[in-house]
């Protein structure tokens, strides 16, 4: 597995409406797993997510797509390596 870690700025707290919609689109990609989308309890400057992908190419390609539309945002693509 493959996860695309990411962080990125925003202009105030994300809601649900937009969380739905970045969830629906993400679910789609190939390859997806399970995704995870927050901010920091103490600030609303900046998002984060954690999305699992079964391979790297899927990951890579999902980045990539981000990158596109977030040209901002700090993306790795990393090997999970162990999981609990």
């Amino acid at each position: 597995m493959f996860a695309v870690i990411g962080r990125w700025a925003v202009d105030g707290a994300m809601d649900s409406e937009q969380l739905e919609h970045i969830a629906r689109n993400v679910r789609q990609h190939r390859g997806f797993v399970r995704g995870y989308w927050g901010q920091a309890p103490a600030t609303v400057t900046s998002a984060h997510a954690v999305v699992i992908f079964e391979d790297e190419e899927s990951a890579q390609a999902m980045a990539e797509g981000v990158k596109a539309a977030i040209p901002s945002a700090s993306l790795d693509v990393i090997r999970v390596l162990a999981e609990a």
